[in-house]
């Protein structure tokens, strides 16, 4: 019987860490993380980058140039590849392409900056679930299972749930309610 009380006294603690510090600290900031790192490089397959920390690495007897950190050019230049994308496979029946492409780099430029920093966190995750179903019904419809529902699932946790206690959002919340 004592075997038992200690297994639910345990459990009971587990829990209990478990939603105090991973569900309103760790879990949030990396829902927050990753669904930002999904478009910040998104975004740079749009622009100019410049790349910080480069460093050269021999793959197959070529020399690579890698960089450990990429940042996009400021100001904004969409490559041509980028807006040929828009003009073609990425069209979407009611914007012009140019529009359509703009709009696509702002969002991924100013979303995740605020994700990371989990300042306007719902709002933020909310024009990623538009942006993604976008990109899911007009570009690419039969990707649905992929990785498109793992992005819109991630996005409306942070919607509901919001950005966690490590955020700009909850520390203002607190700064207001006092």
């Amino acid at each position: 019987m004592k075997l038992l009380t200690n297994a639910r006294t345990l459990h009971a603690g587990a829990a209990t860490f478990a939603n105090r510090w991973l569900g309103q600290d760790a879990l949030p900031l990396l829902a927050r993380l990753a669904l930002a790192g999904v478009f910040w490089r998104s975004l740079l397959t749009k622009v100019s980058t410049v790349k910080l920390f480069t460093y050269t690495e021999l793959i197959n007897d070529f020399e690579v140039e890698r960089a450990r950190l990429r940042l996009p050019e400021l100001p904004l230049e969409l490559r041509p590849a980028a807006l040929q994308q828009f003009r073609g496979d990425f069209a979407l029946p009611l914007l012009p392409p140019d529009l359509a492409a703009w709009m696509a780099t702002l969002a991924e430029l100013v979303f995740p900056v605020l994700l990371v920093l989990g300042l306007l966190t719902r709002l933020s995750a909310l024009g990623l679930v538009i942006m993604t179903l976008v990109i899911q019904v007009f570009v690419y419809p039969e990707a649905w299972w992929s990785t498109h529902a793992l992005w819109v699932v991630i996005a409306l946790f942070i919607v509901v749930s919001g950005p966690g206690r490590l955020s700009i959002d909850h520390q203002a919340a607190r700064f207001f309610a006092r």
